[in-house]
């Protein structure tokens, strides 16, 4: 049996309005909570301020094992999730320097926090001249 034209655009019309209120009472009854940002920096950040809310994931890689005391200036801004992983590359000569060195940390409250990484060598036999051997991001974080 075949419905008239009328009946079957009501009968549309109260399952999209149906959909609609359902939708709308969902998102009423389980608040949505953004997912802090992952903030990714390497060297190119290097002498640069970065910006940042609360509860944002900073995640800082660099690409050098020769790298040390990656650290931020301010952990009651800026806290470190762990300690630096270093992770060797297998594709050069060991004492290379081939490899990363990576920190995350967390902003935990409004502010600035310098995030900091010395070296001494940067290559094979090769000391750093100048600020090749310094790292430094500024982070300011907001709530």
């Amino acid at each position: 049996m075949a419905l008239p034209r009328t009946h079957l655009a009501l009968r549309f019309a109260a399952c999209l309005a149906l959909a609609a209120t359902s939708a709308c009472g969902a998102d009423a009854a389980q608040p949505v909570t953004p997912t802090p940002a992952h903030l990714r920096l390497d060297e190119r950040a290097n002498h640069t301020t970065v910006r940042a809310t609360v509860g944002t994931s900073v995640v800082i890689t660099l690409h050098s094992t020769y790298w040390s005391d990656l650290t931020s200036k301010a952990p009651d801004v800026l806290a470190a999730a762990d300690t630096p992983r270093v992770t060797p590359a297998h594709t050069c000569a060991p004492g290379a320097g081939c490899g990363t060195v990576e920190l995350t940390l967390r902003a935990v409250r409004p502010g600035s926090a310098d995030i900091t990484a010395r070296r001494t060598s940067c290559g094979e036999a090769r000391r750093c001249i100048g600020g090749e051997g310094r790292y430094s991001v500024t982070v300011k974080i907001r709530g």
